[in-house]
């Protein structure tokens, strides 16, 4: 495990060399404009907790979060593109435990050369990039944008526009084999691909995808397919999303056959009135399916990277961050996340925001009897400073929505099967630059 960490570290390391390295040599031996942002979050939190058995009290800890992006314009049509980010958090632990105490760590999360150029062929546009990079997908149903994933990615994207339909192709190695000493790789990875056709009709966005996952060994693959719309619907402020994907695995011989589907929504309506600005109702669900015990298939989704972040500590789907949420075969249940919003802007302070939610997580089926999910209640005051600087001001109580239960069979109830009440208080800082 040791020598685990010291390569990461290493590689880590390395890799931030790696970037300041390149940008220092376009800084001095290239006549390429650069151009050079970023931002920055700290946050600081105090959390209390309620009816715990192991009498645990408060806790006070700091996350940060800070990224810098540059870009070098090579030509009129060619750039060079770079993201350094540097976090804390605690990754591969269940939301409702402390985050934010283990170490920082940090990576290049972009990197990639790209080149576009007018009037291909048929096409419009066609663009391609080539190095490590995003491809977020809708809403982040089943492929998100994340800057957790640190080391994904590595591929090619393809970009071709014709007015009004955009199609995007997408390939990457996600994973490679390690000889036994680390020191250089073995044959085989896991890869991805992807296709997504997107376009403007009748004032709607309209999306299809496909994701296809390719694990090491034969019977590790499978397929998402889906769709979504987002828009105004009757008439202006009246927002909405839909989206819903289903999943096929490659099973072994003599296995179940396993399959499942996702899907989500939302709709918001915002309008001013009296005293306030702006007022803003929106409410959110998704659905991860889950395997129902009583029949002899496995029903699952649970595509390989998705990612959205609703509430605070909980209502994350992310395998990086919220650990028991779906992602590549965890929690074999599924998941239900219903997601309400009510915020104000103050006429006569319109750089402040004051948003109250709620968040409630369930299991998509319950075979066990047990839910190890968490609602949560907030309350959240956000102040613009100036254009790039802002601070937010945040009270949670997360609310155990399930009894404690004795699921390893161990004779007694262990602190993570406590089912226990959370207080957070959160100041963050956020500026831009």
């Amino acid at each position: 495990m040791w020598l685990n960490k010291e390569r990461t570290m290493i590689r880590n390391r390395n890799s931030v060399i790696l970037t300041l390295i390149i940008l220092m040599l376009f800084a001095q031996h290239s006549s390429a404009q650069i151009n050079v942002e970023g931002d920055f979050r700290m946050r600081w939190y105090s959390d209390s907790f309620g009816w715990a058995r192991d009498n645990r009290g408060q806790e006070n800890y700091m996350r940060y979060l800070g990224r810098l992006r540059a870009k070098a314009k090579v030509t009129s049509n060619t750039s060079f593109n770079t993201e350094l980010i540097t976090l804390i958090d605690s990754p591969g632990q269940p939301v409702r435990n402390i985050a934010g105490t283990g170490p920082m760590r940090f990576g290049v999360s972009q990197i990639y050369a790209e080149m576009s150029e007018p009037d291909v062929l048929i096409f419009d546009l066609a663009r391609i990039r080539v190095g490590r990079q995003q491809f977020p997908i809708g809403n982040g149903l089943s492929f998100g944008d994340s800057y957790y994933y640190l080391d994904k990615f590595d591929g090619g994207r393809l970009d071709l526009a014709y007015f009004p339909v955009t199609v995007s192709l997408f390939g990457a190695i996600t994973a490679q084999n390690l000889s036994s000493s680390g020191l250089y790789p073995d044959p085989g990875s896991d890869q991805i691909y992807a296709v997504k056709i997107g376009g403007n009709i009748l004032q709607q966005d309209l999306l299809l995808y496909g994701i296809q996952q390719k694990l090491r060994g034969p019977f590790n693959d499978n397929i998402v397919y889906g769709a979504g719309a987002t828009g105004e619907i009757y008439f202006k402020d009246l927002e909405y999303f839909a989206e819903g994907a289903y999943q096929l695995f490659n099973q072994a011989p003599g296995l179940p056959e396993k399959a499942g589907m996702g899907y989500m929504g939302g709709i918001g309506y915002r309008w001013g009135l009296g005293p306030f600005r702006s007022i803003k109702v929106e409410t959110r669900y998704a659905a991860y399916q889950g395997d129902d015990a009583s029949t002899k298939e496995i029903e699952q989704f649970s595509p390989p990277y998705p990612n959205f972040f609703w509430g605070s500590r909980v209502g994350y789907v992310n395998g990086d961050v919220g650990g028991d949420y779906p992602r590549n075969n965890q929690n074999l249940e599924g998941s239900r996340i219903w997601y309400t919003r009510l915020y104000v802007i103050p006429t006569m302070l319109p750089k402040l925001r004051v948003q109250l939610q709620y968040i409630a997580v369930n299991e998509y089926v319950d075979n066990d009897g047990y839910n190890s999910m968490d609602d949560e209640v907030s309350l959240r005051f956000y102040y613009t400073v100036t254009n790039n600087s802002a601070f937010q001001f945040r009270f949670a109580r997360a609310i155990p929505n399930a009894d404690d239960k004795d699921r390893d069979g161990g004779g007694q109830i262990t602190s993570s099967e406590d089912r226990v009440s959370v207080n957070s208080f959160m100041l963050e800082w956020q500026i831009e630059f």
